[in-house]
């Protein structure tokens, strides 16, 4: 067991749960889904036999959490995100060439030369004047699927896409951009990009009669995988082992909107945590108020909470006259209650980080701030910062989420560059909700100006202030 960590009630009905086959859990925020994945995890790594046990993540962030917090240190137990198992996979194939992916940039840029062919051939062709940022996500619906051709494509179902309508017939463009700019991008010596790494890894997967060599596969924080992330993970899996799903679709952040049921997992049973062990009732309260957003996207599969904990204080939100006297105070409050306890700061970009941690630095605080090269973390007094995304799966004992203003949250680039904005104002609440759920105590939210669109201000579930 990690120390001082234990199953708590229906968490310990996992622990028993078989070590072959396929296993889903589905777990409201702050039923200890990423405890319980490591905990099996162990469990697994801990039987009889040399079998190798691969515990992975989307985000690089939550792989240090995990890292940090698993005092178990099994040569069979690997903790890696999804991207990391895929490049190690492809290499071990030699099929990684150096600088073989296209970050999200350049491959905007060659979607946009592919498109560009197409209408210079095909100028009266309307579907073609579509802007590229519909091509770009379109392209990248179909890499995630991993439609291998174009009637895959026109048969598929368009989960969570109907905003981003087109019809069938015309889907033949997209598939003809989609296959160009795959042409221009390898005549250059770029194999992939991040969308469609894991495609590549199912495909060479299928090809490959080696003996695999993990005997158990846990997934953790899962909703957030593509469907060939994960397919591709169930191919890797070992014949007669296990194969377990946690997730969350309250906290589906990266817009695949899933299905786990999409992806290639055979269950029977679905195991659901609505104990919420992390939060007291006041925040769970107040979480359950944003899902009740208009811009929330409702799931089937969505586990509500109930709650462990009874007592605490209520959220508090602050209004300030401008953005200097917003951020001291947020500095001035984290650096006195850090120095009892564990604080985070959370802010919806990098940019504002930097800015916080200058201040914070000014003042003498060494705080530290949470990406992919931070040791493990959560468990010190002291002050952290990090983006909403990275914050998956953590938690802490304070919680300040700052510059809540309409001009800042929801992510303006976001929004705008976003071909079904349903879908992006969706993403960004659920961000909302992501970074509310982190407290196991005491939750500051702050804001200058006008108070975001996505706030649910008429909530009964939280205080407010108003300070100079």
């Amino acid at each position: 067991m990690m120390a001082g960590i234990t199953p708590k009630g229906k968490q310990k009905e996992v622990m028993a749960l078989t070590d072959k086959g396929h296993v889903i859990v589905l777990g409201a925020a702050g039923s200890g889904k990423t405890t319980i994945a490591l905990l099996r995890a162990q469990h697994l790594a801990n039987l009889p036999g040399n079998d190798k046990v691969l515990l992975v993540t989307f985000n690089r962030a939550l792989v240090q959490y995990i890292r940090g917090i698993n005092n178990n240190q099994s040569p069979k137990l690997f903790v890696e995100n999804y991207h990391k198992f895929a490049r190690d996979y492809l290499d071990s194939k030699g099929k990684m060439p150096e600088n073989g992916i296209l970050n999200s940039y350049r491959k905007k840029v060659y979607i946009e030369s592919a498109l560009e062919f197409y209408k210079k051939h095909y100028p009266a062709e309307s579907t073609l004047k579509r802007p590229k940022e519909f091509f770009v996500d379109e392209i990248t619906f179909i890499e995630k699927f991993g439609f291998a051709n174009f009637t895959a494509y026109y048969d598929a179902e368009r989960i969570g896409r109907a905003a981003a309508n087109i019809r069938r017939e015309n889907r033949i463009w997209v598939f003809e951009v989609y296959k160009k700019y795959i042409e221009l991008r390898k005549a250059d010596g770029i194999e992939y990009d991040w969308d469609d790494l894991a495609l590549y890894v199912y495909r060479e997967l299928q090809s490959d009669t080696t003996a695999r060599i993990y005997t158990h596969i846990i997934i953790d924080e899962g909703q957030d995988f593509s469907p060939m992330m994960i397919k591709s993970l169930v191919s890797a899996l070992r014949e007669g082992g296990s194969f377990t799903f946690f997730g969350d679709v309250a906290q589906q952040i990266y817009g695949n909107r899933l299905s786990w049921r999409d992806s290639g997992i055979n269950a029977n049973k679905v195991w659901r945590f609505d104990v919420n062990y992390r939060n007291p009732a006041t925040i769970t309260a107040f979480a359950n108020d944003i899902i009740q957003s208009e811009y929330w996207q409702q799931n089937n599969d969505m586990v509500a909470a109930t709650n462990q904990i009874a007592e605490g204080p209520k959220p508090i939100l602050v209004k300030f006259n401008d953005r200097v006297h917003e951020i001291n105070w947020v500095v001035e409050q984290s650096i006195a209650i850090g120095r009892v306890s564990s604080v985070v700061i959370l802010c919806r970009n990098r940019a504002y980080i930097k800015y916080f941690m200058k201040e914070l630095k000014n003042k003498g605080c060494n705080a530290i701030e949470i990406n992919k090269y931070t040791p493990g973390y959560a468990y010190v007094k002291t002050v952290y910062l990090t983006t909403f995304h990275s914050v998956k799966g953590l938690e802490f004992d304070n919680v300040f989420i700052p510059l809540l203003s309409n001009d800042i949250f929801p992510d303006t680039d976001a929004i705008a560059n976003a071909v079904i904005k349903e879908e992006a104002y969706s993403n960004e609440i659920k961000l909302l909700y992501v970074a509310v759920t982190r407290s196991k105590g005491n939750l500051y939210m702050s804001y200058h100006g006008t108070l975001s669109s996505l706030f649910p201000e008429t909530s009964q579930n939280y205080d407010k202030e108003y300070l100079e």
